[in-house]
């Protein structure tokens, strides 16, 4: 009988995770802050937690583990292997091990094409920065993933700021050193430098994405040409521009800011969607390939990934779920695991539920302790009760399965409500996620509805994708159409799904429609919940009126 082989990736920095390969296949992931409950959980300490907390649901001994990947960012990522394996064989006091440090890059575009079903594609990575290169910074990188193969084709390389970039010194134009106005940045730390001028804080670009679509393009980028990876974005543009602008104002300047946040929010936006289109575009040109892995937190803009399938024709995109640092230790597994010289099965099939269940004794146990009743219920009756009570405008938290890879909650952790009740979306954002609110809500729909509904250039699993609701349905399902009339969908296939498809389903003998608004299930700055502890104590904390964990039902 064959050896199992086993990997184990581990990224380190903000947004600590873990991930296991078991013969090729990936087999968990999950991202350090689940278990902690600290958002991004940021630390250069080896995330124990959440590794530990893997090896117990998959019932893997860290003794059977062959390779260990490892990566972390802003470093130089090979010179960490003598350091961290120390630091491993001190904790499980482990020696036969072979430990693979991996650049950050290469982690990321490991984690896009081992995710995707493509044989051969290009990877792009785009995001703040990665891992170091003498006195340079990865910024973007373009990768060929070809079979069992991962390869560098060209890259672009930033300079860092001195100063951490949510410093003053770094996006407020008379704070910033005009020497350094004129160096590379990458279009990724470009957003995040708007995103702080706005006021928001590290993390918090989906914001500045949400606040986008409620304005318009201070500038005009309709001749910035790009030809090349290599192309000119420079440490002091749209930070200049946006200056002058306030200087012809004749108001003061945190009026400004406030007065045309919306706009300066959208100009970021269209920059980005522009370079990455005709980035895109040029690389296709280049290599004549048009099926494409993204990766990087740049690629979480729902807005951006769905532009380039609107206005570039016969591209095929996969995006990671986790296409930020917290898939990171995916690429890290799959790489090590190639040091075997065994082949990885690429597929995305086992996507996105990677996650850890809880079992019913678990859950029984969890709420006997905080002394709450409930009611045990099938599926089919579980469904029709929780269609009613969402029909009847009641927000419904639900905790089902393993959890999801990546930042989105995909039904697994998420808090359902009514999309076709206007005032929906502002209760939800004032009494009960307590967040800002132009801040939207995405749809969740069957599959086979979703063209019909939404004017979708392909399937969006992992609700990665924000197009147009079509105009027959805008006035149908309201709360999850945003002020652009777009909306960032989740599709939901029977096979994968059945659960929430026929929930999908029974909603739509109520209402008329297969959708139902998806949210993450957690309060405003907390990490998404993970087990039914958590789940409890953000259902008593909030105005969560039903909390379905399994299939118990608890109701306020």
């Amino acid at each position: 009988m064959l050896k199992d082989i086993y990997s184990l990736g581990i990224h380190i920095g903000h947004d600590r995770c873990a991930a296991l390969v078991k013969n090729g296949k990936l087999i968990a992931s999950l991202a350090q802050e689940r278990i902690d409950r600290i958002k991004h959980s940021d630390s250069s300490e080896i995330p124990y937690e959440v590794i530990d907390s893997l090896l117990n649901y998959c019932q893997i001994n860290i003794s059977m583990i062959d390779y260990i990947g490892i990566t972390f960012s802003s470093v130089n990522a090979y010179e960490l292997e003598q350091y961290y394996r120390e630091e491993l064989e001190a904790h499980y006091h482990i020696y036969a091990f072979e430990l693979i440090p991996i650049s950050h890059h290469l982690a990321h575009a490991e984690s896009a094409f081992c995710t995707s079903d493509f044989t051969k594609a290009l990877i792009l990575v785009a995001d703040g920065g990665g891992d170091n290169h003498g006195i340079m910074t990865e910024s973007e990188s373009l990768y060929i993933g070809c079979n069992n193969k991962v390869s560098l084709l060209e890259a672009r390389y930033q300079v860092p700021p001195i100063n951490t970039i949510y410093k003053k010194q770094n996006y407020i134009y008379p704070f910033m050193n005009k020497e350094s106005l004129h160096n590379p940045i990458s279009i990724g730390r470009k957003y995040e430098q708007i995103t702080y001028l706005l006021g928001f804080k590290w993390g918090e670009c989906g914001k500045t994405m949400g606040l986008a679509s409620y304005g318009k393009s201070m500038l005009d980028f309709s001749k910035l040409k790009i030809n090349s990876l290599d192309f000119d974005l420079q440490f002091g543009f749209l930070i200049q521009e946006l200056y002058v602008k306030y200087l012809e104002s004749g108001v003061n300047y945190f009026e400004f800011l406030d007065k045309e946040a919306i706009n300066i929010a959208q100009t970021v936006q269209d920059l980005t969607e522009t370079v990455l289109i005709q980035l895109i575009k040029y690389i296709i040109q280049k290599y004549n390939i048009n099926d494409i892995c993204l990766s990087g937190g740049t690629f979480l803009n729902c807005m951006l990934n769905h532009k380039l399938l609107e206005v570039i024709p016969n591209l095929r995109l996969h995006i990671c779920p986790a296409a930020g640092d917290d898939g990171q230790a995916v690429g890290a597994a799959f790489h090590a695991y190639k040091k075997s010289g065994k082949l990885v099965n690429n597929s995305s099939k086992v996507l996105p539920y990677l996650g850890i269940s809880y079992t019913n004794n678990v859950i029984k146990k969890d709420l006997d302790l905080f002394n709450l009743k409930y009611t045990y219920y099938d599926d089919s009756d579980l469904c029709r009760h929780l269609a009613q009570y969402i029909y009847c405008n009641k927000i419904v938290a639900i905790v089902r399965g393993r959890s999801e890879f990546g930042p989105r909650a995909l039904c697994h952790r998420s808090i359902l409500a009514n999309p076709t009740w206007e005032g929906m979306k502002d209760h939800l954002n004032k009494e009960v996620k307590h967040r800002e609110y132009f801040r939207p809500f995405a749809p969740v729909v069957i599959e086979e509805e979703a063209y019909k509904i939404f004017d979708l250039k392909q399937e969006s699993p992992y609700m990665l994708l924000a197009c147009r609701v079509k105009d027959e349905f805008i006035s149908k399902i309201p709360s999850v159409t945003h002020i652009d009339k777009t909306a960032r969908v989740q599709t939901v296939s029977k096979i994968q799904e059945p659960f929430i498809h026929d929930l999908l389903l029974q909603f739509e003998k109520l209402s008329g429609v297969p959708v139902l608004l998806n949210t993450s299930f957690n309060d405003n700055g907390e990490p998404i919940v993970e087990s039914p502890s958590n789940a409890i104590q953000t259902f008593l904390n909030t105005n969560i009126d039903i909390l379905v964990l399994e299939n118990y039902i608890i109701e306020k």
